[in-house]
């Protein structure tokens, strides 16, 4: 039989053994540190304030038995089982995301994201269309950026952005469409794309905008459409949603003299509105060609600057609260504006968690990872031989676009791709991955495919690479996954040895309630039936057909007959303080007079006076049980100290 030993200084071989490597505590061969000990001590003290002896020396002792019970676990092998490590592998991958992407960059993007919802832009785009799947070094790729460069350099000489946007940019929008079968005529728009925030355009081009100065044509910028360059014509402060009212006044046709006495029709309109002669809502529905608002006086439904012309939004933001614009010309017609209200955006930190799930679903959600792999990559002195590279744009083939290609195909690569932590990684690495991570499926050049899947590859080892160093290089992380593998195993076990044997172990609840019934008695009972009614005259009444015997059947009956409120029924066995009218009666059997309580007033028949008894398994089986459980607990931690051998570094406690 083993023994709790306690080490003094008799034993000066290992306690000197134990100083030096911090060791607090051994169970049979397992040994746990000083600071494993303060780690978990720190993080469950309520009060860091008080810490002393007496309370380092009651938290040991449940540090032991804790750590007794997970060794015991581990020693049936509990944490072997495959569904322990998938559960374990789940928790510390939860845990791990954090600390395999940049905190800061994370940080960077909410702020960057706020600032620019602060700002609305109007820009103009040309784009040259090139496949998401085409890799930058391709030539198709290279013509569109060069093709980009030319045209920007003739716009910079004077030539118009609108008309090159017609002649080259492969956006529909910028050219006047005829109308067909499925659609009418599409007037053009130069290229033009109106006014937008943060969040409505792909990630490149939003920040291509943003850092393009009013007036000013950005370089080429790449996004999954192809390559575009940017003007920027406007930037106002955020309209955020927008309300207003508006009459539209719609030429009958696209002639000039058409545009010219819809004009004329809306100047009088205004007069009218300026002259008070009419309200602006009174105006609207008398006038307005926007049938869909006239009933409610002009009003639109809320809007933001991305929904509406650009031509309507200028003009709303040069406007006051309840101030009306000039006349307005857009596509549909002359407009008069009425500002009715800006819903702006609220504070950072309260939009905090509606920014951070528009990033969450943006392609700026990866930019944390990026920047923490490239932290990464400098940390472990990655250096890559790309040269080396080039080999595979001619040993891939199409035989990969239908899941065959071979590792075989690059038997003879036998060179240096890169470096992670002094580490070499091969060319034929690189193939065995292809060749393992092919699909049915690829999209893009071979080139592209070979760029796109070496990319992944370097990706992958440099996360992994940081992953398995995690535990060795962050004490916080190594103690939080730890806290989940004990956890788990002591849940595990907890329930064999404790909680689950204490509900299935019927014949041993059945013999710890017949040691231990006497802890789980009666009082004194009274087993009463009160009669509850609606007054005194039908509490009258109750008394006297119980003095007379009637069953409680006739007594509902006839007491109910003319309302179903009259009386109500309840019958059980009260122990003190159970049941307030039931305390206030003298304990005898028999008929009680009437107690008034509340708005009722109640007869109580007394049957039975209970004595003090022992209350059965099934009325107190859940307060048995945990008893049980305690007792299971008690006698199980016994035997594990039994056991196994515990030894205490009582001079480093100390």
């Amino acid at each position: 039989m083993r023994k709790l030993i306690f080490v003094f200084l008799l034993m000066p071989v290992l306690v000197f053994s134990q100083k030096q490597n911090k060791t607090l505590l051994t169970i049979d061969n397992q040994s746990f540190s000083k600071d494993e000990f303060m780690y978990v001590y720190n993080k469950n003290n309520s009060n860091p304030a008080s810490v002393d002896k007496k309370s380092i020396n009651e938290y040991l002792d449940l540090y032991i038995n804790f750590r007794l019970k997970v060794k015991e676990a581990e020693d049936r092998g509990m944490d072997t089982t495959m569904a322990f490590k998938r559960e374990l592998k789940g928790y510390r991958d939860q845990l791990a995301r954090p600390y395999l992407t940049d905190k800061s960059v994370d940080s960077n993007i909410l702020k960057e994201a706020y600032e620019r919802l602060q700002w609305d832009i109007r820009a103009s785009h040309i784009m040259i269309a090139v496949d998401e799947d085409v890799s930058k070094n391709d030539t198709v790729a290279i013509s569109a950026y060069k093709k980009l460069l030319d045209i920007r350099k003739k716009i910079l000489n004077g030539a118009d952005f609108a008309e090159m946007a017609k002649k080259y940019s492969d956006d529909p929008s910028a050219r006047d469409m005829p109308a067909s079968r499925y659609r009418g005529a599409h007037k053009g728009n130069g290229g033009d794309l109106g006014y937008f925030t943060a969040f409505y355009m792909v990630y490149p081009f939003e920040t291509a905008a943003y850092n393009t100065p009013v007036g000013e044509i950005s370089m080429p910028v790449r996004t999954k459409y192809g390559y575009h360059i940017i003007k920027v014509t406007d930037k106002i402060p955020e309209l955020g949603k927008i309300e207003v009212k508006h009459i539209n006044v719609k030429p009958k046709s696209e002639s000039e003299a058409d545009k010219s006495k819809a004009l004329s029709k809306i100047k009088e309109i205004q007069a009218k509105i300026n002259s008070g002669e009419l309200s602006f809502e009174e105006a609207a529905r008398q006038y307005s060609d926007d049938k869909g608002s006239i009933e409610k006086g002009g009003l639109l439904p809320a809007f933001e600057v991305s929904r509406m012309v650009p031509e309507f939004i200028k003009a709303i933001s040069k406007l006051k609260v309840d101030e009306v614009s000039e006349p307005v010309f857009t596509e549909y017609g002359w407009h008069l504006i009425k500002l009715v209200r800006l819903i702006k955006i609220p504070s950072f930190e309260e939009y905090l968690p509606t920014i951070k799930s528009k990033v969450s679903r943006d392609s700026r959600s990866n930019i944390s990872q990026e920047a923490a792999i490239n932290k990464f990559k400098k940390e472990y002195k990655f250096k890559e031989y790309p040269k080396n590279l080039t080999a595979f744009y001619s040993v891939i083939d199409s035989s990969i676009y239908i899941n065959s290609w071979s590792a075989d195909k690059a038997i003879g690569l036998t060179k240096v791709l890169f470096k992670l932590d002094g580490k070499k990684y091969y060319q034929k690495d690189f193939a065995k991955y292809i060749a393992s991570n092919q699909a049915m499926k690829h999209k893009g050049t071979l080139r592209y495919f070979t760029d796109k899947m070496y990319n992944k590859w370097v990706d992958k080892i440099v996360l992994d690479y940081k992953d398995s160093k995690l535990e060795s290089e962050n004490l916080d992380f190594k103690m939080l996954v730890q806290e989940y593998h004990d956890g788990i195993l002591l849940f595990a076990i907890s329930d064999t040895e404790v909680w689950g044997k204490a509900i299935k172990d019927s014949a041993g609840l059945a013999k710890f309630y017949e040691d231990n019934k006497q802890k789980y008695m009666w009082k004194e009972r009274v087993d009463a039936s009160l009669y509850k009614c609606a007054n005194d005259s039908v509490a009258q009444l109750v008394k006297s057909w119980l003095t007379k015997g009637y069953s409680l059947d006739s007594i509902m009956r006839m007491a109910n007959h003319k309302s179903a409120l009259n009386l109500r029924y309840e019958k059980g066995k009260f122990e003190a303080g159970d049941n307030t009218v039931v305390d206030e009666l003298d304990h005898k059997k028999g008929i009680s007079n009437i107690v008034k309580s509340g708005k009722s007033y109640v007869v109580v028949l007394i049957n039975e006076i209970l004595p003090p008894q022992p209350k059965s398994l099934n009325e107190a089986r859940g307060l048995i049980t945990a008893d049980y459980q305690n007792y299971l607990e008690e006698k199980w931690v016994e035997k594990l100290h039994k056991d196994h051998t515990v030894i205490v570094n009582r001079e480093l406690l100390n």
